[in-house]
C-alpha cells in the first residue's frame, strides 16, 4: 500500500513553524518552563499513534536508555542503563533474544553491521565492544568519564563516545580497539552522529558560557571543522541528522525545546517547544517525521520536510518513556518502559494511524 508523506498527515493536527530564534538567554531549567512546555504538549494537538503490543521486556523495572536497529541481524538493541543491561529484541515481533548483564549504566548505543559489532557505553570509563551475530561481549575499551553517546564511522573504522563528564569526546580506532584520542570541547557533551557526506562527527556541547554548540569534529585529525552557535538551546543533548544531510536536530533539555539548525552557510537556529526534558531523537525517512520522546512521557513529533520546525503533533506512549526508535522499513514506533500494565518493563510497539 502507499504510505502517506508527512505533509499528507499535517491534517491530523496543526501546523506551525518558528524561525530564526533570539539571543539565547533563557535560564537553564526552571519550573515555569517546564510548566509551560507539559501545558503546550497536554493542549496542543494529538498524534494518532495505535498501539500494537506491550511486549514483555526481561530485567528490573529501571530506566532505559538509548536504542539502534541492527536491520542486517533483524534486532532491536535496547540499554537498559539502570539495570546495568544490554537487551537485544527481534524486530519483527518485540521478543527479547538476549540480555548481556554486567554493563553499569548502559547508555549509548551503536551499530556497525559493516564489522559485525555493537558498541555500548558503560560507565564509569568504558566502552563494550559486542559480537552482533553470537550477542558475546568480545572486550572493554577504556573512554573518559560518564560515557553517553557513540557514534560509528564506517569510512575510517573510528568510534566516537561523548565523555559527558569530561566535556569531551573519545576517538578511537581501528574498529574500537585501537588508540583512544580525547577531544576536549566544553562543559559537558551529550550526543554525537557521524556525518557521511562531510566524513564529521557532530556532537551537542554545552558550554560555560551561552550558547551550547554543535560542534563537528574530524575523525582521523582530532580537529575541530566547525562550531556552531545554538541561541534558544538550553543543555543542548539529542541529536539527528535530517537525511538531507542540510540540517540538524536538537533536544535542548534544560529549555525543553527542539532546535533545528542549518549546517550551510547561514546557520540559522529554529525552535519549538517539546515536553519537559526531551531527550532521544528518531527519525522516520520515509514519513518525514522527527519523533522527540521527553522525560515527562510526552512524545512531540515534527514533519521535517516543511522547513523550520513544522509540528505534527503529541501523544503519550507512556510513563517516563523518554527513549524512542523507529524501524523506517515498517513505520512501527518502539518505546522501552519501566512499567508496563502488569507494573513489569515492556517494548510498547506503536504505528501511526492509518500505516
Amino acid at each position: 500500500m502507499n504510505t502517506p508523506t508527512g505533509a499528507a498527515l499535517l491534517a491530523l493536527g496543526a501546523l506551525f513553524s518558528v524561525t530564526a530564534c533570539g539571543s539565547g538567554n533563557q535560564a537553564r531549567g526552571g519550573s515555569d518552563a517546564a510548566a509551560a512546555a507539559d501545558r503546550a504538549a497536554s493542549t496542543g494537538p494529538r498524534l494518532p499513534l495505535v498501539l500494537m503490543a506491550d511486549v514483555p521486556l526481561p530485567g528490573a523495572g529501571t530506566r532505559f536508555d538509548y536504542q539502534e536497529i541492527d536491520s542486517a541481524q533483524g534486532h532491536l538493541v535496547i540499554a537498559h542503563m539502570n539495570d546495568g543491561a544490554m537487551v537485544v529484541a527481534n524486530l519483527s515481533d518485540g521478543s527479547a533474544v538476549k540480555q548481556l548483564t554486567g554493563i553499569p549504566v548502559a547508555r549509548g548505543i551503536a551499530v556497525a553491521d559493516d564489522v559485525g559489532l555493537i558498541f555500548a557505553t558503560s560507565s564509569p570509563s568504558q566502552l563494550v565492544l559486542i559480537d552482533n551475530k553470537a550477542l558475546t561481549e568480545i572486550r572493554r575499551v577504556s573512554t573518559g568519564n560518564g560515557p553517553d553517546g557513540v557514534a560509528w564511522d564506517p569510512t575510517h573504522k573510528v568510534v566516537c563516545v561523548s565523555d559527558q563528564s569530561d566535556g569531551a569526546l573519545s576517538l578511537i580506532a581501528s574498529s574500537g580497539s585501537g588508540t583512544r584520542t580525547a577531544v576536549p570541547l566544553g562543559s559537558e557533551t551529550g550526543n554525537v552522529v557521524f556525518d557521511s557526506a562531510r566524513g564529521w562527527f557532530w556532537i551537542t556541547v554545552v558550554k560555560a558560557t551561552p550558547p551550547d554548540q554543535l560542534i563537528a569534529v574530524d575523525p582521523t585529525a582530532a580537529k575541530v571543522m566547525a562550531s556552531i552557535g545554538l541561541p534558544g538551546c538550553n543543555g543542548a543533548h539529542g541529536l539527528r541528522l535530517h537525511p538531507d544531510g542540510q540540517s540538524a536536530f536538537i533536544a535542548c533539555e534544560s529549555n525543553n525545546v527542539l532546535a533545528r539548525v542549518d549546517l550551510g552557510g547561514g546557520h540559522n537556529v529554529a525552535t519549538a517547544p517539546t515536553g519537559s526534558g526531551p531527550d532521544v531523537l528518531s527519525i522516520d525517512p520515509g514519513l518525514g517525521w522527527l519523533y522527540v520522546a521527553a522525560e515527562s512521557g510526552d512524545l512531540t513529533v515534527f514533519d521535517i520536510g516543511q522547513p523550520g520546525v513544522a509540528l505534527i503533533g503529541h501523544d503519550s506512549p507512556g510513563s517516563n518513556s523518554h527513549s524512542v526508535a523507529v524501524d523506517p522499513a515498517t513505520h512501527r514506533v518502539f518505546f522501552p518502559l519501566m512499567a508496563g500494565p502488569k507494573g513489569t518493563p515492556v517494548l510498547r510497539i506503536m504505528r501511526p494511524t492509518g500505516i
